[in-house]
């Protein structure tokens, strides 16, 4: 189904070997490289040209056969979407994954293959399973991170071993059940029609079998592709200011490695060391007691290993939260609730030309929508606690006095907002029991619903002539305790929607 026109493809490779016939058409340009699609044979074709130019404008002609570019075909985003990794923009159809999709579909054998002895049917009907996508156009890199709902990877999209660009796509283990399935695609479907450029572009979906371990059996897996954010996420980069490894290895820093991802001073990583040194073989069990004790000997003797902690300055805060709310209040405008607002979910990314100037700083962009809700098409009932403790509204958790849950609307991800902020500005939050680390499963249970009563029975933000002074210091506008006030009040009802500080910022009204 790919053509190449040099060297020639391996056997059995996706890749129509017949000249072109005039209905080919281009579905995608990247750097040096163009990707043809043939509506009749379904099949593709990738070509190189070493001066050819990506076109700026829709409906220009194709650099390659100087056909003009079908309707709609162009960067990703209304006002900007290049793919930066490769050095160079790129544009493409906006079906292009939905076609690589029927040109896979095309490829495959006609027969469903022979079972295995043990195999059990599956709840899926075959033309549901789009098997091979991924391995046909994907080469995976690494894990960027897990969560409840599914883990994200880093991978490379190829044609016929053609690099053309990195995406992150998350897999989400469904098993047999369609509800879920159901359920997740509607959010997915969703969210596929956001454009916006502080909200993470969701690109494509599709269903197909994926062993997640070694051991374990292949599982109907929906795959999710979405723009890779290179920056990381707003909590990665928090980590790096304090001076932190960071898990991700393409912003590890020197020092850090794939072996030791997190601050060897926390009481997470001190355990983990313990138990690895339990589980080592003799020769490897005494080096690491001395590593311990050198760590433990100088906490004790107090020469702690100090690293410098880079505050972000108030340029910064406002860039970072003025992306955020922006996002925020397209999600609200077309009456969407995130429900799961945090750092961790604000990726970073920079805009093509600006990665080197030194005065440059990332564009944000919400992610991980898995418990957002559709206000106007959403039943309404909640059959659980929503997002993330530490960011969670008091009214999104179970009521103290009778242990129901209470619906929730926009001021619940306000109130999210308000913490985001506070972290940006602090590093930390409010709360005593929101630290690092774990102990023990018993002690983790015990911390979270600490922190669920320290959340219940917060008074909400209150300036005071210490933090003022702060501020003024640190030269931050006072607008952000004010800020700060409305968005972590206890009384819903007082916080400002999203529209207004978007409104106030873009009037100059939250001013640095």
């Amino acid at each position: 189904m790919f053509e190449e026109s040099a060297p020639p493809s391996p056997n059995q490779a996706l890749v129509a070997l017949a000249p072109l016939e005039p209905e080919w058409r281009p579905i995608l340009h990247a750097s040096n490289q163009v990707v043809l699609y043939n509506p009749t044979s379904h099949a593709l074709s990738i070509h190189k040209s070493p001066n050819m130019h990506v076109p700026d404008r829709p409906n220009s002609p194709c650099p390659f056969c100087h056909r003009p570019l079908p309707p709609g075909f162009g960067h990703d985003i209304e006002d900007e979407d290049h793919m930066r990794h490769e050095g160079g923009s790129q544009s493409r159809a906006p079906n292009y994954f939905q076609l690589l999709a029927i040109a896979n579909e095309s490829s495959r054998p006609s027969s469903p293959p022979q079972r295995g002895i043990g195999d059990r049917a599956s709840a899926f009907p075959r033309e549901a399973m789009a098997e091979g996508y991924f391995k046909a156009f994907f080469q995976e890199e690494y894990r960027l991170g897990m969560g409840a709902n599914g883990s994200v990877y880093l991978c490379q999209h190829v044609l016929d071993g053609n690099p053309l660009g990195h995406f992150a796509v998350k897999k989400i283990a469904v098993g047999e059940s369609h509800s879920y399935l159901l359920g997740i695609l509607r959010e997915i479907r969703l969210l596929e029609t956001l454009r916006h450029r502080n909200i993470i572009p969701y690109h494509h979906a599709w269903l197909e079998a994926y062993q997640f371990s070694a051991f374990g059996p292949k599982v109907p897996t929906l795959h999710v592709l979405m723009q890779w954010a290179e920056g990381g996420s707003l909590d990665d980069l928090i980590d790096v200011r304090l001076g932190r490894p960071t898990k991700l290895p393409h912003m590890r820093s020197s020092g850090s490695t794939p072996e030791s991802p997190v601050d060897p001073q926390t009481p997470s990583a001190r355990i983990r060391a313990f138990r690895a040194m339990k589980h080592a073989p003799p020769e490897e069990r005494e080096r690491l007691r001395r590593e311990m004790a050198e760590t433990s000997g100088n906490r004790v003797a107090g020469r702690p290993n100090l690293k410098a902690v880079h505050l972000f300055s108030a340029e910064e805060v406002k860039s970072l939260f003025s992306d955020v709310v922006e996002g925020l209040a397209f999600l609200h405008d077309k009456s969407i609730l995130h429900l799961d607002l945090k750092p961790g979910n604000v990726l970073l990314t920079w805009d093509e030309g600006k990665l080197m100037q030194r005065s440059s700083r990332p564009r944000a962009m919400l992610s991980d929508f898995g418990t957002s809700r559709d206000m106007i098409h959403s039943s309404g009932s909640r059959s659980g606690n929503t997002g993330t403790l530490e960011y969670a509204s008091p009214e999104s958790l179970p009521s103290p006095q009778t242990g129901l849950l209470q619906e929730v609307d926009s001021k619940s991800d306000m109130w999210s907002l308000g913490m985001i902020l506070y972290k940006m500005l602090f590093f930390r939050l409010p709360y005593r029991h929101a630290t690092e680390g774990e102990a023990s499963v018993k002690d983790e249970i015990d911390k979270m619903n600490k922190l669920q009563q320290e959340i219940l029975t917060y008074e909400g933000f209150r300036t005071t002539p210490s933090l003022t002074a702060t501020f003024e210091s640190r030269h931050l506008p006072r607008a952000f305790l004010i800020l700060l006030e409305g968005l972590l009040s206890v009384n819903p009802s007082v916080r400002p929607t999203s529209e207004r500080i978007v409104g106030a910022m873009r009037e100059g009204r939250v001013s640095i």
